[in-house]
């Protein structure tokens, strides 16, 4: 049935397939290109992504088939594939987009959320796998029992100003697997969105300098806050400073009037699930879903 609907809607499916030219798009191919009718673009919104990300998006010359791809999360080694459309040359396009991904050195490439909704046997069979799961949790409330004030470490905790980007890139860096790195201009951009608080913590060293160890960061939509990122630096992990800076952030929502709070984490990071269920946090099973994607290279896959 569903072999006779895609001949129905897509006749040159049925004529003998021929080895295809494949081209990179330029902003002036965009006008000759078969927009899905649920596509991501318009025609001057592909054309600006044509621009922005050179090279990521391909066609098949004459038939109007293409690919879309860019930066996952602001990521120049990580690439994602947003959007085909192509009857007959996914798998030829789609081989086309890794290879440049492969010769730019990315150690990942993710499928959008949409394009493996609407093409998922195809991945399937193409070789493409869950290489994360994503688990959601929520909490009802903004209570708390407890007590950060008389954590023994003493931490020192302040909020994000520009001049300690640097600081809040390697504690990153240092308390998140490769796949969950934040770069320079994804936090950027981050840092600029509405809503959105930042806090980094530090330890003071035998020296008297002070040490970043840890950051958190949420997003208060009016009462309801999502806590984006919540990191410990691997070197200071099990020490409770998690369950300092959760608490931290926590009395900071309700202080600007949050009433209830959401995050997600990976399904394996075990520890973090079992803070978050020791305040209170509970699974939303309906909200779960799967990172789908390939490694690129071996030891992309070894820093997961």
């Amino acid at each position: 049935m569903f072999e006779q609907l895609r001949q129905r809607l897509y006749p040159e499916a049925k004529t003998k397939k021929e080895a295809p030219i494949i081209d990179h798009i330029r902003p002036e191919d965009v006008a000759g290109l078969n927009l899905s009718w649920n596509s991501h673009f318009n025609t001057p919104a592909f054309r600006q992504q044509v621009i922005d990300f050179p090279g990521l998006c391909w066609r098949v010359r004459g038939l109007g088939e293409y690919v879309v791809g860019d930066n996952w999360r602001h990521r120049e080694d990580i690439g994602q594939i947003i959007e085909t459309r192509a009857p007959r040359y996914r798998a030829e396009l789609i081989q086309e987009l890794l290879n440049e991904y492969i010769r730019r050195d990315y150690g990942a490439v993710v499928i959008g959320s949409d394009e493996r909704g609407d093409n998922a046997r195809f991945y399937a069979e193409a070789g493409f796998h869950e290489i994360e799961r994503i688990v959601y949790y929520e909490k009802p409330d903004v209570s708390f029992t407890y007590n950060y004030r008389q954590h023994a470490k003493n931490p020192l905790i302040m909020p994000f100003q520009a001049r300690l980007l640097e600081d809040l890139l390697k504690v990153d860096h240092e308390a998140f697997p490769w796949l969950w790195w934040n770069g320079r201009t994804e936090l950027e951009y981050y840092l600029k969105q509405d809503g959105v608080t930042v806090y980094l913590t530090y330890l003071e060293e035998p020296s008297g300098l002070l040490s970043p160890v840890g950051y958190f960061g949420f997003t208060l939509y009016e009462r309801w806050a999502h806590l984006d990122r919540l990191a410990i630096t691997h070197d200071n992990q099990g020490q409770r400073l998690g369950a300092y800076q959760l608490a931290y952030a926590i009395e900071l929502m309700a202080n600007r009037g949050a009433k209830r709070v959401t995050l997600s984490t990976q399904e394996t990071n075990y520890q973090s699930q079992k803070l978050y269920e020791g305040f209170g946090f509970r699974r939303v099973n309906t909200l779960e879903y799967s990172l789908v994607g390939k490694w690129l290279k071996p030891s992309a896959s070894n820093l997961k």
